[in-house]
């Protein structure tokens, strides 16, 4: 082998660069081949549980928190796909204070899935121990560990979703380093605690862009209706009337004696691709008709094209979340600020802050829809 192709080799080899993947997403899939382990040994402890207590007497196993199938980790088949519905839950109440600093990266979750390892690791003991506890003691520590199961289950499916944040948002930051450095100025500023430099920032980020398939119902002069045609592929008609309702229940207001409220209509058009296959979404909504909004799957997480579409993860979705996604169709960017630290060969670091201001574009965990929400629209439609 020629002296200088010798050199090239070794150089990519010490530089990390041999597979020509970019640092973010090297060290994600070295994240995740960690969680798969760790995804796999929390299978295997599943496993020996439901085991330890299918041994137990009828009367012994009566006593225990029921072990169901729905608990065990979901399969490592299909991550995110052409398809794949998330499952729409309530939010829960809000637990942050008004201002909130959130922070993402591979090196986070790496430390995530090692603390489940510590954690999983003493369970693992503790199944270990029971064959020498006597029969009373040895029900006590299998509803212990039944229930310290059902716990590390939940953090499970919580980095499971991490990842797919990270997998998103390192790759968007990586694509578009300049919006992401003007972001990054406006998350440094809005920290800065500078009242007038955050009214001024809300104020522009708060105008919506107000897509032409929003039609205004005034008929009724007591209330204002927003009429939304959303074209949407998806055949689960349980999902799509729930997506409804949960959109509909939170983007009401009222305000001197007038209602404001939205209304769906969905359009249904053909699937174009099969479950589970991986898909372009910017290029699969750009298929869909111009006159309405998309609501379609195949993300790695959720997210949103502002004035366009919205496009589905497999994460479970609180019913606050999708209300803020809407948001985006109406023409609302988000009113919170995601910036970015460069962590080197690490990924990126993602910093998300969450503003005091009391709406769902600028706080989506704690904020609410407001009539100003409405006559922002009603004014870029008039």
């Amino acid at each position: 082998m020629p002296l200088l192709a010798s050199l090239s080799i070794l150089l990519a080899l010490w530089t990390g660069q041999s597979d020509g993947q970019p640092a973010y997403a090297r060290e994600g899939e070295r994240v995740e081949q960690e969680f798969r382990a760790y995804r796999d040994r929390l299978n295997a402890f599943f496993t020996s549980l439901r085991s330890l207590i299918d041994q137990q007497s009828a009367s012994a196993a009566a006593t225990l928190p029921r072990l169901q199938q729905q608990d065990a980790p979901p399969p490592a088949t299909v991550r995110f796909g052409y398809g794949v519905l998330p499952r729409i839950v309530d939010s829960l109440p809000p637990a942050n204070p008004p201002v909130s600093v959130f922070s993402y990266s591979w090196p986070i979750t790496d430390g995530y899935i090692a603390g489940e390892n510590i954690k999983i690791e003493r369970a693992e003991a503790d199944l270990q121990g029971l064959p020498e506890t006597s029969t009373g003691e040895k029900t006590k520590r299998i509803g212990d560990l039944i229930i310290e199961y059902r716990k590390l289950l939940t953090n499970q499916r919580t980095i499971d979703q991490y990842i797919q944040y990270n997998q998103f948002w390192q790759r968007s930051i990586a694509e578009d380093r300049v919006r992401f450095d003007q972001l990054t100025k406006v998350y440094e500023l809005l920290k800065s605690d500078e009242a007038n430099v955050a009214e001024a920032i809300r104020e522009v980020l708060g105008k919506p862009a107000v897509p032409a398939f929003i039609k205004v119902d005034r008929t009724n002069a007591d209330r204002v209706v927003l009429r939304v045609p959303v074209y949407t592929d998806i055949e689960d008609e349980e999902f799509l009337a729930e997506a409804k309702r949960a959109v509909e229940d939170l983007w009401q207001a009222m305000d001197v004696g007038v209602s404001y409220v939205v209304e769906l209509q969905f359009r249904k058009v053909p699937p174009t691709a099969q479950r589970g296959d991986r898909i372009d979404v910017r290029v699969h909504a750009e298929e869909f008709p111009a006159d309405g909004a998309v609501l379609t799957t195949g993300a790695p997480t959720t997210h949103s094209l502002v004035g366009r579409y919205i496009a589905l993860g497999p994460g479970d979705l609180s019913v606050r979340t999708l209300a803020h996604e809407f948001g985006h169709v109406l023409g609302f960017r988000d009113g919170y600020i995601r910036g970015y630290r460069d962590l080197g060969d690490r990924g990126f670091e993602i910093l998300e802050l969450t503003s005091v201001f009391d709406d769902i574009m600028s706080a989506p965990r704690e904020g609410h829809v407001q009539a100003a929400h409405f006559k922002l629209i009603v004014e870029g439609r008039e």
